[in-house]
């Protein structure tokens, strides 16, 4: 199994490839296609056809947003958390999705990347719904952690042998400086997805934003991330949060609690 890495519209993208297929570890953006595309062709030399999986690891365009077309095009099936069509669901679930594709453009005009398509579909009905500790389809030795606070239905992919962890956005790290995700919706669950992730006997995390992380102490990785949970959020935080909370998954819950609570 190797695992490559190719700089995409505003993330990084990873395939892992094995002799008997190839296996999207996350969705991309709708702008990545053509590079997936590519980079099977040219650089692997092999048909975009063996792919045999494309992992979804939360809803967001830049993450989801090429697993639908790619299975269009080519058949390639997609799992992904067993809610994660919650997320965009309904009229409110709708004005999120259109908020979140427009966040995405941002990021790419803050990195001076040329504007291309990233509206995605805003339902990916998964061919396979994954649940916590369950082994990835065609891909045995992937295990899936579910990780929510940044969105209810994160998922993370851990591969015990090779001591590798695909985190999705639970880390971002720039110039060796840890951050979290914008936005962090579920505080308290993000804090136990970080507990969670830190018993993990983890050599790389891989990272769909920023650098990859080599450690020997990956416990205390995630620990310096729930402290992070602890301070004040700045002001692009505070900023972000109020554009993110239209999923049903989080108003509807809300209005439960404070009505009959």
């Amino acid at each position: 199994m190797k695992i490559h890495k190719i700089k995409g519209y505003i993330n990084s993208v990873f395939i892992a490839e094995y002799d008997h297929g190839l296996l999207l570890m996350d969705g991309g953006s709708p702008a990545d296609v053509e590079l997936i595309e590519d980079f099977c062709k040219n650089t692997l030399k092999r048909d975009v056809g063996e792919f045999m999986l494309s992992v979804v690891s939360h809803m967001h365009p830049d993450h989801s947003g090429a697993a639908p077309i790619l299975r269009k095009k080519y058949g390639i099936k997609i799992a992904a958390f067993h809610n994660i069509d919650r997320w965009y669901s309904g009229p409110s679930g709708w004005l999120q999705h259109k908020l979140d594709c427009f966040m995405a453009q941002i990021v790419a005009w803050r990195n001076k990347t040329k504007i291309r398509k990233v509206f995605s579909q805003r339902i990916t009905s998964p061919d396979f719904l994954l649940k916590d500790g369950q082994q990835l389809p065609f891909f045995n030795d992937w295990s899936v952690i579910h990780t929510p606070g940044h969105t209810s239905h994160d998922i993370a992919l851990f591969n015990e042998k090779e001591r590798l962890l695909y985190c999705g956005d639970s880390i971002i790290n720039i110039k060796n400086r840890f951050y979290l995700p914008l936005p962090v919706i579920f505080k308290n669950k993000m804090r136990n997805s970080y507990k969670k992730l830190g018993t993990l006997d983890v050599k790389t995390i891989l990272l769909p934003h920023g650098n990859d992380i080599t450690t020997d102490n990956c416990k205390e990785i995630f620990k310096c991330m729930e402290r992070l949970l602890e301070e004040p959020p700045n002001r692009i935080r505070r900023r972000v949060h109020i554009f993110s909370v239209w999923s049903p998954d989080i108003w509807k819950p809300s209005i439960k609690k404070f009505l009959f609570t």
